[in-house]
């Protein structure tokens, strides 16, 4: 039963980190412009995130889920904030490097910010908590609240499958830094500012249709 837990915990962590997304994104642009540490720091952000809504819907914590279902419109709004707010962060720092570095010289940003960024994106949507009471009902794993070592179980299985999708991606992105100069490193951070705007857009246009 125990191992039935775990696997499927990991599953549900995979679930929530392959589709293509904000952190994603933001995974693959700093792994190229900043290195491997800064793009898997940038993932366990957001896998703990998900471990938290996974423990939130595991525990059954019955106020906390409330009161996330009843704020969406303004975690949706935060969230929104916040990729525009790394948006424009991208394009300064992008910026500021074209003009500022020399030849050969590496500059890096803090790896707390990247974690910080990716975990504040992660429980400001409030859809994370809902996906992981749909994955429950529909795989079955109503049991996993049944003790606190079976909701331990499941949320640890969350975070590793997460984690490892992170993992896997920093690793695959930092495969072709090699071949990327710093001109294909300045574009690649401004695609990914684009792509950081539409979904910061997104978010703050439809938060008003996740009303309670």
């Amino acid at each position: 039963m125990t191992d039935y837990i775990i696997i499927n915990g990991f599953i549900f962590g995979l679930v929530l980190a392959a589709p293509v997304g904000p952190v994603g994104v933001l995974c693959v642009q700093r792994t190229l412009s900043e290195g491997r540490l800064h793009g898997i720091l940038s993932g366990l952000g957001a896998a703990f995130g998900d471990a938290i809504y996974g423990a939130i819907a595991a525990f059954g914590i019955s106020a906390i889920e409330l009161w996330i279902v009843d704020h969406q419109i303004a975690l949706r709004t935060a969230g929104g904030i916040i990729l525009l707010l790394l948006a424009a962060k991208t394009l300064i720092v992008t910026t500021r490097r074209s003009s500022e570095s020399r030849v050969g010289e590496v500059r890096t940003e803090s790896l707390l910010q990247d974690f910080i960024s990716t975990f504040l994106l992660a429980i400001t949507n409030p859809i994370t908590m809902l996906t992981f009471a749909g994955l429950f009902v529909t795989l079955g794993v109503t049991d996993a609240g049944e003790s606190i070592g079976n909701a331990s179980l499941l949320v640890a299985g969350v975070f590793t499958g997460s984690a490892m999708w992170w993992f896997a991606l920093s690793f695959s992105a930092n495969l072709a830094r090699p071949y990327l100069d710093g001109g294909y490193q300045k574009w690649v951070s401004r695609v990914s500012a684009a792509i950081l705007v539409g979904f910061g857009v997104y978010a703050l246009a439809t938060a008003q249709f996740y009303q309670v």
